[in-house]
């Protein structure tokens, strides 16, 4: 954790000097100016402990204001980061082949820093924009008819997100009234604030077949027992290791490896539990990563996680890293993935090119 820790301190304060850095050479300077620039780099590189610290005593108000300080200048910083690198990609090039640069230091951060601000500004907007994925799956292992499943996954209910947020996503199931309803994990967050209050108005929307949910790895963040207790009390059976049958067909529920530490390690293989389904049962596996393991039965596995890279281009890291694309992929073996973008926002509160969604499975028998 302290080497994660290091890690990610040194990449956000490289950021910070890249962006200072464009400040202290586009505009005229002095030593004061320096040191002013050099103050604001530390403070704003580690806010996001401050967040921390400040929510681990309680201190709600000035929580809330600190984090969407901290939150929203990190989204920008990254914008600022990615257009300023184009921009000093193409000056290079211009360079290069002996053409004029048309924009001198001060000019470039001037449209570098706009250019950010706009995409900034889009961010907050498609990050409210819930959209509703429908997915169309066709199996004998139905004996008849058809049952609808809502995918939610990483919420992050806390401070950032609280009851306007869950607001919007349960107007959303009421306008698709699915039979049930799954969340695929990080339905709260590191930063958890007024659960109980979120669990009551999650409660208010009951499907006819259930809820049911898995952790991922933010409820471990958060305090594995009480994320459980808050999983519980609006209402979802959590699936750790375990199986339920609903509507035909089986839903096996697995732990994110992160819960690896608690005393109910036992339960994070679904091996036994999927075997215990019927073998004519169409299995639906509920894993908060996308990581497909070859030796667990199922038809159709539900995960999140990634967000979709919630910020252009992160989703060329998160494909690196999982080799997973968002959507429906259909596997070697015939059984199928589906990867949720998500439908909160973790850290910055902005989506850029990956809007929420919550996802409409329909599985639907082809016998009849």
């Amino acid at each position: 954790m302290l080497t994660f820790l290091s890690v990610a301190l040194l990449i956000y304060g490289s950021m910070h000097a890249y962006a200072l850095g464009k400040l202290w050479t586009a505009f005229p300077h002095s030593p004061a100016l320096g040191w002013m620039l050099a103050l604001a780099a530390i403070v704003l590189t580690f806010s996001p402990l401050l967040v921390w610290f400040l929510e681990r005593h309680g201190w709600h108000r000035i929580t809330v204001a600190t984090a969407w300080v901290s939150y929203t200048w990190m989204g920008y910083l990254f914008l600022f980061l990615c257009i300023g690198l184009l921009f000093d990609l193409g000056h290079a090039l211009a360079t290069l082949l002996n053409f004029t640069w048309p924009l001198n230091e001060a000019k470039a951060f001037r449209v570098v820093s706009l250019l950010a601000l706009v995409m900034l500004g889009y961010g907050f907007i498609e990050a409210r924009q819930i959209q509703i994925k429908e997915v169309h799956i066709s199996t004998p292992k139905l004996t008849s008819g058809r049952v609808t499943i809502a995918q939610i996954s990483d919420l992050h209910l806390g401070i950032m997100l609280g009851e306007e947020f869950l607001d919007r996503v349960i107007a959303k199931l009421r306008q698709i009234h699915p039979d049930i309803v799954v969340a695929t994990g990080d339905i709260v967050d590191g930063q958890g604030d007024n659960l109980a209050a979120l669990a009551r108005h999650f409660r208010s929307y009951q499907p006819p077949l259930g809820n049911y949910a898995v952790t991922g790895n933010h409820e471990t963040y958060a305090g594995l027992e009480s994320s459980l207790e808050f999983l519980r009390n609006a209402g979802f059976r959590v699936l750790r290791g375990e199986s339920a049958k609903a509507g035909g067909i089986v839903l096996v529920g697995v732990d994110d490896p992160s819960a690896a530490t608690s005393e109910r390690s036992d339960t994070l293989d679904a091996s036994e539990a999927s075997a215990a389904a019927a073998s004519g049962d169409f299995i639906v596996l509920l894993k908060h990563q996308p990581v497909v393991d070859k030796d667990l039965p199922f038809d159709l596995q539900l995960s999140g996680h990634v967000h979709g890279g919630q910020i252009f281009p992160f989703v060329y890291l998160t494909r690196l890293s999982y080799s997973a694309r968002t959507g429906l992929t259909g596997l070697a073996d015939g059984r199928q993935l589906y990867v949720s973008r998500g439908t909160g926002t973790w850290g910055p509160p902005i989506r850029l090119f990956a809007p929420p969604e919550i996802t409409l499975i329909t599985i639907a028998s082809t016998n009849e």
